[in-house]
């Protein structure tokens, strides 16, 4: 009798997930430790399509919500900026660029930064309060950049 694998890897993607919302945790404690958002969104990115990582999509997605009712954001206004940028901007972008690295960069700055404008197109609409950017979002982008690079190419 053969085991079946499907749920030693989504109990593997699980305890990932627990990890990464501890580290997440721990961000909003130490400033200057990334909170992985612009990974977490290349990674949805990349992965939308596969329908094998429905799991580990749910579990990036459910990441973020967490991520965003940390860090004081609108939530579910990732959802939305993602559907956006997906059909809009992701071909047109990912034809433009001939490196991986540059796609990759490009793609987390548009992260931060329309994650953020959105942010506050919702917060003009609704009256909500978001936090101000500042310059760790800078550092947020090269580390993000730089830990997607190793990690996807």
């Amino acid at each position: 009798m053969q085991r079946n694998s499907f749920y030693k890897t989504n109990i593997k993607y699980l305890l990932f997930f627990l990890f990464c919302v501890f580290y997440e945790s721990l961000s909003s404690i130490y400033i200057y430790l990334t909170p992985l958002f612009g990974v977490a969104f290349y990674y949805l990115l990349i992965n939308i399509k596969n329908k094998e990582k429905y799991f580990q999509i749910f579990l990036v997605f459910l990441y973020i919500l967490i991520f965003e009712v940390d860090k004081n954001f609108i939530p579910f206004s990732c959802i939305i900026f993602f559907l956006l940028y997906y059909f809009f901007l992701f071909e047109r972008i990912e034809h433009f660029f001939n490196k991986k690295i540059s796609k990759i960069f490009f793609h987390i700055i548009n992260a931060y930064i329309g994650y953020y404008l959105t942010n506050l197109v919702l917060d003009y609409i609704f009256g909500y309060s978001i936090p101000n950017i500042n310059f760790l979002y800078l550092l947020y982008i090269v580390v993000d950049t730089l830990i997607s690079v190793v990690l996807f190419s």
